[in-house]
Order: structure tokens, then C-alpha cells, then sequence
């Protein structure tokens, strides 16, 4: 099993509508509904996914370096006007996430553990401290529109294999 494909990408943008603009007169990318100046989720046309594209105004305080800071705090002087915030890597099966989560956690690099509705996250830090995520995405014929519309939460991994089983 393991990491089945790139699933999408979040960039830190000093301003979210130029950013989205131009991705989407240049690119073809198509925002979702619910975009504000603070971050947009975008697909690329064609594309089935989510979303290939998230653009965050730079820097709300979301996920980031040691044990991620998501309170708001000011960036640190280190971080960059704009850039990466952080690559998704998709897998094929929860058991494959909780492999990964677990390992991450043995290696004393495991962030954060969200649950997003429409998919399972783990989040990590590489040797050079980027940030990654691990996602999981359940079939999309067992999703409810509470999944679709409910905000992130801590992912309950028992919860989830209750729910979802071997999917």
C-alpha cells in the first residue's frame, strides 16, 4: 500500500483574491463556495477531487513548526511573506493513515490528527521541518452532507474504523 498520489496543494499568499484570480483566469482553477480573503479552496478543471489548490492569507497561525500552533499566534520572523504551507500526500485506506500516523508519532513527528469531513488527516514535519499531511478519503457514496459542510476536528481514529470499517 502507501502514498497513492499528490492530492492537493496550500500555499501562503500575501493576498487571497489576487491569488485566487489569477489561478482562476490563468489556470482555470474553480473556487469553491465559502472562499473569504482569508483562504480558498480551489479544483482544477476536471478534476473530481475536493480540492487541487488552497490558498491561505499568510499567516493565520495554522498548522506550523514544533508542536503546530493553531491559536493565532504572530508568525515568526523566520516564515516567508508567501510560499508553501504544505504538500498532501493521499493513501488508499484509513488502516494505511494510522500506519503512517502511528510511525510518525514513533518517530516524534507527529502534528496534528484532523478530522476534515470529507477526509482524514495526519500531519507531519520532513528532516527540514516542511510540513506534510497523509489524507484519507472515505467513498464518497458513504459520505453525508453533515461530512461535507462539518468543520475540522480532532480525527478519533477508533471512531472512524467503526464507522468506515476496512474501506
Amino acid at each position: 500500500m502507501g502514498i497513492t498520489r499528490l492530492n492537493h496543494a496550500v500555499l501562503y499568499v500575501s493576498d487571497v483574491d489576487r491569488s485566487r484570480r489569477f489561478y482562476s483566469e490563468v489556470l482555470g482553477f474553480q473556487a469553491k463556495s465559502g472562499a473569504s480573503a482569508e483562504a480558498v479552496f480551489a479544483r482544477a478543471a476536471g478534476s473530481d477531487n475536493d480540492h487541487d489548490l488552497a490558498l491561505f492569507r499568510r499567516n493565520l497561525g495554522q498548522q506550523r513548526s514544533g508542536p503546530f500552533s493553531p491559536n493565532g499566534e504572530a508568525p515568526g520572523p523566520n516564515e516567508p511573506a508567501a510560499g508553501l504551507y504544505h504538500l498532501a500526500w493521499e493513501v488508499d485506506s484509513l488502516a494505511e493513515l494510522e500506519r503512517i500516523r502511528d510511525e510518525l508519532a514513533r518517530l516524534g513527528i507527529l502534528g496534528m490528527e484532523e478530522d476534515h469531513g470529507v477526509h482524514k488527516s495526519v500531519y507531519g514535519r520532513d528532516p527540514d521541518g516542511l510540513l506534510f499531511e497523509v489524507a484519507w478519503f472515505p467513498p464518497a457514496e458513504l459520505l453525508t452532507d453533515e461530512d461535507r459542510s462539518r468543520p475540522s476536528g480532532p480525527l478519533d481514529f477508533a471512531a472512524e474504523k467503526r464507522r468506515f470499517g476496512g474501506k
